[in-house]
């Protein structure tokens, strides 16, 4: 059993590293026989593997297809920010006056986080911070719905980021996710409402500006460095 669930989370941690370093498309698809040569494993955990990627949304599994790479459509995309961008907004000035020092101070303390982790490529813990600070106002908004359906979507759209932002491909390109946060906070403190607003329209429309669909992807067949001894 031991051996069976180390194989499992060996193939799961081989794709899912595929996937966010972008060397396996959107779209493509996990065909359980090129893995199961590539890797020299059995077809079952590859299975319970796609499974796993699967519950964290990176993996649509389509009956009598196969799974394939999540594959969002750019309507799709744009949809989803939107709908963050309103909810956010909400949830922003509902939450102004519910804001006190401390959160100043941890969403100051996640800004450095964010920053370390663009230092870094590392989108991961990146996104990590990015989804702690936007849910630092969003809890304050004190309308659960809210808060429940802005938490859905910032997982949504961090998958997207995952798969599209060009920053993580190109270090000439400038973030400004970072940067747009360190004056969110300052206008969290004047209590500068339509500022605000203008900011966070600035600041996810920079992310969908950001994104990025026209990558090159490896085979399937080429993705792994190493074999399962």
């Amino acid at each position: 059993m031991e051996k069976k669930e180390s194989m499992k989370q060996y193939i799961y941690s081989q794709l899912k590293e595929a996937i966010l370093t972008r060397k396996l498309a959107p779209g493509k698809q996990l065909v359980e026989n090129t893995i199961s040569e590539t890797l020299n494993v059995s077809r079952t955990p590859i299975r319970s593997a796609i499974n796993l990627l699967a519950g964290e949304g990176l993996v649509d599994i389509v009956p009598n297809k196969g799974a394939f790479v999540t594959n969002p459509s750019k309507e799709e995309i744009l949809q989803a920010y939107e709908l963050r961008k309103s909810l956010e907004i909400m949830a922003a000035e509902r939450s102004m006056n519910n804001l006190t020092e401390d959160d100043y101070i941890e969403m100051k303390s996640i800004v450095i986080k964010e920053k370390a982790a663009l230092d870094n490529k590392d989108i991961v813990r990146y996104l990590d911070a990015n989804k702690d600070f936007h849910m630092i106002f969003s809890k304050k908004c004190e309308n659960k719905f809210l808060t429940e359906f802005i938490e859905k979507l910032i997982k949504q759209t961090s998958i997207y980021l995952l798969l599209f932002d060009v920053y993580f491909e190109d270090s000439s390109q400038q973030p400004y996710g970072y940067k747009e946060h360190l004056e969110i906070i300052d206008l969290f403190k004047q209590k500068n409402l339509s500022q605000l607003k203008n900011c966070l329209r600035n600041h996810f429309d920079h992310a969908i500006d950001n994104l990025n669909i026209h990558n090159e992807y490896k085979k399937l067949d080429s993705i792994f460095e190493t074999k399962l001894k």
